[in-house]
């Protein structure tokens, strides 16, 4: 009998829808607020230029998303015709190439946290795949931009990523 319940379509439709609410909205503040942090905390410690990379990032991403959105005005899977790109992916993927270059051994794991935010927003409804593929590449792209075009080294310095290798580390 539960067996039959659990396996019921509905039940699998709306666990999923859960599940992708979940990793839409409680993950991806959780990894803002995370990503915030650590930017902040490294930029207080020596890498000052990161200190700035919460706030363009904050700024440059909704401007760039919502420019889009009303430039293209393509639907949701709702009919909503603010689908097109997918601002939570964006933002994600933004947050994991800043996080990469400020912590690069951790990018596997800050690029599974936007891989999870971007499937969510399928998942849930709430944005076609090419939607969110698209706003993956927008973040990474605008991620990218932050840390070595806006918000780069002193002329001279190197764009490599600011955490010491291991060996120098000891």
């Amino acid at each position: 009998m539960l067996a039959a319940a659990i396996s019921h379509p509905l039940w699998t439709i709306r666990s999923a829808q859960l599940t992708g609410d979940f990793l839409s909205h409680t993950l991806y503040q959780s990894f803002i607020g995370l990503a915030a942090l650590l930017l902040l905390w490294r930029g207080a410690h020596g890498q000052k230029r990161l200190l700035w990379w919460p706030l363009l990032v904050g700024v440059l991403t909704p401007l760039v998303v919502e420019g889009l959105k009303r430039a293209t005005r393509l639907p949701r899977p709702d009919g909503d015709p603010s689908g097109f790109p997918s601002g939570h992916t964006t933002f994600a993927f933004a947050l994991a190439w800043l996080l990469t270059q400020a912590y690069p051994r951790l990018a596997p794991l800050w690029f599974a946290v936007a891989v999870s935010i971007g499937w969510s927003r399928v998942e849930g409804h709430a944005h076609f795949p090419y939607q969110v593929l698209c706003g993956a590449f927008l973040g990474t792209v605008i991620g990218w931009g932050i840390s070595h075009k806006i918000a780069r080294p002193p002329s001279g310095a190197s764009v490599a990523p600011v955490m010491k290798p291991a060996s120098e580390e000891a």
